[in-house]
């Protein structure tokens, strides 16, 4: 077996063409939005495709990173307060001129990450262009970010210069901020969906269970949820334990608290699992048992071997506490089948029907 070697954030992609436009009228209902272009990919007028826009169906898995074309899309950023008196930014990506498309707000460590990543200045941007550049590069480096926006999709997150600025949000703040996107003019506000990695998966089941949203995906945890201990002992001696076994060699506590919050879930779920992971064993026994004692509506999607490695700084990936942003792999091959099994369960569970961008790598090269 060929093993794959992870591609570092570090990596270069491809060239940005740095610079932002500056801000536009926003619309009606988002006048106190900030508005800006990114610049992604240019070509030619003369080589351009009749069509702008071709139907989001993949036939086979999408590329790794979906390049972006920059007239193709729109860029807001607002900044919120938070109850903590904290300050978040809001930051939202859409297919320009896109009217009642669906969206995805995205829980996923690496939106903070970016947003905060060293990069050079270049000549005559201002210091609010070059974070504003920051804040919306998950939409064009992230595999899910651009292949999600790519689709059809608008993509909603929220950056700020911590970890621990985000953590201060409280269950208010959250309905608020999913509310603001709900709310925007180009979003259907009937297909919302919520897309979260493992390390918020604490945070983002809990607001599941106080937030109806059109879907609900998220990358399989494979630790003991609402806990800040990892009983990495426990999870790898899973196989061989019962369930009845595990929640006592845990923390029994947790298994009224994962009943208590599944049982309020109303929204339908995708949950993606690696049957290779250490954690596999441990999930069945727990959060899948404990999804099908609470009748809780879910499918699951398993894609074999490793999609994301985290290198750790603070905290530990095993308990899903994270206290400083780690360095974030891909392994390519696995996380492309995941865009597209994501992308497929949104589109399928979305009443309108999105319309993907047009994708430079799929046109004639100008010469």
């Amino acid at each position: 077996m060929i093993r794959q070697h992870p591609i570092s954030l570090s990596f270069p992609l491809f060239v940005f063409g740095l610079f932002l436009a500056t801000a536009s009228l926003a619309q009606e209902q988002d006048e106190d939005w900030s508005e800006f272009e990114t610049s992604v990919e240019t070509i030619a007028q003369d080589e351009l495709e009749e069509s702008n826009t071709t139907a989001a169906y993949p036939d086979e898995p999408p590329p790794f990173r979906r390049r972006i074309m920059r007239e193709d899309i729109t860029v807001r950023s607002k900044n919120l307060r938070l109850d903590s008196g904290k300050k978040i930014r809001l930051v939202y990506g859409t297919p320009k001129k896109a009217q009642n498309v669906p969206a995805v707000f995205v829980l996923d460590i690496e939106t903070n990450i970016l947003a905060n990543a060293p990069t050079f200045r270049g000549l005559n941007s201002t210091k609010r262009q070059q974070r504003d550049f920051l804040d919306a590069s998950y939409l064009l480096r992230s595999p899910f970010g651009s292949n999600m926006l790519g689709n059809g999709f608008a993509v909603a997150y929220i950056v700020a210069d911590d970890l621990e600025t985000i953590r201060s949000a409280r269950t208010p703040d959250w309905i608020g901020i999913f509310d603001r996107v709900r709310d925007l003019k180009p979003v259907d506000g009937n297909n919302v969906f919520l897309f979260s990695t493992r390390e918020y998966a604490n945070l983002s089941v809990y607001l599941t269970s106080r937030y109806n949203f059109s879907g609900f995906i998220l990358e399989e945890p494979g630790y003991l949820l609402f806990s800040s201990k990892t009983h990495e002992d426990v999870i790898r001696k899973s196989d061989k334990l019962s369930s009845e076994e595990i929640w006592r060699r845990t923390d029994p506590t947790r298994e009224f608290v994962y009943e208590k919050v599944f049982s309020r879930i109303r929204t339908p779920i995708m949950l993606i699992r690696n049957p290779d992971s250490a954690g596999y064993a441990f999930s069945e026994k727990t959060l899948i048992s404990k999804l099908n004692q609470t009748r809780s509506y879910y499918e699951t999607i398993e894609v074999r071997g490793m999609g994301r490695d985290l290198t750790v700084f603070g905290g530990s990936t095993n308990s899903g506490v994270i206290d400083v942003s780690p360095k974030v792999s891909y392994y390519p091959p696995t996380v492309s089948k995941w865009v597209y099994e994501i992308i497929s369960y949104m589109r399928i569970n979305s009443s309108v029907d999105p319309v993907a961008l047009r994708d430079p790598a799929n046109m004639r090269s100008w010469k």
